[in-house]
This record gives structure tokens, sequence and C-alpha cells, in this order.
């Protein structure tokens, strides 16, 4: 598995975003692998492939203006969320609502942690995933797999549920290194949506699973 996050940069909003998510449906075509696409709220119902919402609110519907709501994103077409983004970091008990509107909902949860510590806290709040992303390394050119593999190791030992990581991967190396340390998939970002060759990176990073 591997998610695109688009996070809120200019070559992924509007127009950008779905010519991005036909270049990762392509590449989950041509590899059988599974790309899946976190693209702003905006722009869920318009791109192609399976989705993902970049954060969800724990409200449930009424007068909560502002709110992203669970049932909404659900119907604009995504099947899962990221929580807890380093970029979006929550307290844990909005984590937990947050998680368990996912599963009244019918979406994946993929809680983000930023230790193997808290991966194995947020892991006991039962969410489908755990995304290990050292904040450190978030949009470098060093990646976890390859400056801290003995604590992507200890993510997924400390951790009750299938982790995923993130962080400065780029390569099929990268990918190949933390499925090899026990992870079910990698999140990336800049170094798909900012690439010169979509198609090309998205295929390098699927050779790696």
């Amino acid at each position: 598995m591997i998610i695109v996050n688009f996070k809120a940069y200019k070559q992924a909003v509007g127009e950008k975003a779905v010519e991005l998510s036909e270049k990762c449906a392509e590449a989950s075509e041509k590899t059988g692998k599974e790309i899946i696409v976190a693209p702003q709220p905006y722009d869920i119902p318009k791109v192609s492939g399976k989705v993902y919402a970049q954060h969800i609110d724990p409200e449930k519907p009424g007068s909560n203006t502002g709110s992203v709501l669970a049932e909404g994103i659900k119907k604009a077409g995504a099947s899962g969320a990221l929580i807890n983004h380093s970029e979006r970091r929550l307290e844990k008990d909005v984590i937990q609502s947050i998680i368990n509107r996912c599963r009244e909902v019918g979406l994946t949860s993929v809680v983000c942690a930023q230790s193997p510590e808290e991966c194995g806290e947020l892991s006991m709040l039962n969410p489908d995933y755990v995304a290990f992303e050292p904040p450190e390394l978030i949009g470098g050119d060093i990646s976890v797999s390859s400056a801290e593999p003995n604590v992507i190791n200890e993510a997924v030992k400390f951790s009750e549920v299938p982790v995923l990581t993130g962080a400065g991967i780029k390569t099929s190396e990268d990918v190949e290194k933390s499925i090899e340390l026990g992870c079910k998939g990698v999140l990336v970002a800049s170094g798909v949506v900012k690439t010169d060759d979509v198609l090309e990176e998205l295929l390098e990073l699927c050779s790696g699973l």
C-alpha cells in the first residue's frame, strides 16, 4: 500500500489534483499495487482511484460550522482518513472520537504517530493502521528507512495494529526496507507530488512493495 498525501501543495489542487490522481491510478493498474490518494476535501469527488481524506473532525451532523464530517467525506467518495498527521496534531481523546466516527460510517482509519512509543499508545485506540512518521524527516531528503531503521522495527513491535511508515520515502529501496522491517506500506507526499515525472516515481516506489 502506498498513500500519497497531496497536502495543500499547489501542484495538487483542483485540476492538478485530478491529473495527479490519474497518474496514481495508472501506476496502480500497471503494477497491481494499491495506491491511495489523499487530496484536499473539495477535490475528493473529482479525483480517480481509492481516496482517503487528509483529516476529519469528531463532530456528528448538526450545528458544527466548519467541521469536516465523516459522513460528508464518505458521501464525497472517500473510503478512509488520515488522523493526527504531524501537521495536524490532536489530543488523544479527540483521536479516539475520530476513530469511532470512522468506524460508525465505514471509513478506514490511519492514525499518525511520531515515535515508536506513540505508535504503541495510539494503536491501543484500535485504528485500522498506525503510520509512523518522525516529524524531523518529513519533507526532507533522508528517508526514515535509511536514517532510523531500528526505530521502524520498534514501532512495528510496539503497535497492536498494522504499521505504515513515511517521511522522506523517495526510492524503491526506501519502500523495500520499510516492508522488510515489518511495515504494510508507506506514506509519501512531496517526493511524488513535486517530482517532474510522477508516473516514473510511482512505478519506482511500487517496485519496492
